[in-house]
């Protein structure tokens, strides 16, 4: 079981962009490289335990799911996965299908503004379902390797109109870019530094 928490004893690269506020696409793009998406699979899949428990769903839920690349300069440097409920992927929600190679942060910050819940944080454990998952989705679409041992991510749930999105980010690049110095903060968007801990 992976536990997600605060980041405050982590003493890394990525610690600046995982726990980073706003839209982490803004961030990226802000590094002055080219940023693009790769859609990997979207529609009605089943879901990880946490995820239906986060969306205080019953056991088993099937939901719609979108998975994610997040590239820059043709790398992918992000997994993301992002989840809710069938009826809300054709309400609220709805704008999820019909995204393609957007990216998600048109949505959630660009739209009809949503409320978010405070990140939390994670090191995926390589034995875990759900790091086994992201291993398998990024070696068959981005064709190279994930960043070896424990994974960094970060999740938060988006709600709009009673229904509740969540999106999880999976920081699995090697070791480039995140040796980049953090991402700058942004005037009226300073990085929250808040994170509630659920398991997963």
């Amino acid at each position: 079981m992976n536990r997600w928490t605060a980041l405050s004893s982590w003493r890394n690269p990525q610690r600046a962009w995982v726990r980073a506020g706003g839209s982490l696409t803004a961030w990226l793009s802000g590094t002055g490289q080219t940023f693009s998406v790769q859609v990997l699979r979207q529609g009605r899949r089943g879901l990880h335990p946490a995820e239906w428990r986060a969306l205080n769903l019953p056991a088993g839920r099937i939901g719609y799911v979108r998975e994610v690349l997040l590239h820059l300069d043709g790398k992918a440097v992000v997994f993301a996965r992002s989840v809710t409920t069938q009826a809300a992927s054709l309400g609220p929600w709805h704008s999820l299908r019909g995204l393609g190679t957007r990216p998600l942060a048109e949505v959630l910050f660009n739209r009809m503004p949503a409320s978010r819940a405070p990140l939390a944080f994670a090191r995926l454990k390589p034995v875990s379902p759900l790091q086994r998952s992201v291993v398998k989705a990024w070696r068959q679409s981005a064709g190279t390797p994930v960043k070896p041992g424990a994974l960094p991510a970060r999740r938060s749930v988006f709600t709009r109109a009673g229904a509740p999105l969540l999106v999880m980010e999976v920081f699995a690049a090697p070791d480039t870019p995140w040796c980049w110095p953090g991402p700058r903060r942004q005037r009226g968007t300073p990085p929250k530094r808040t994170a509630n801990q659920v398991t997963y």
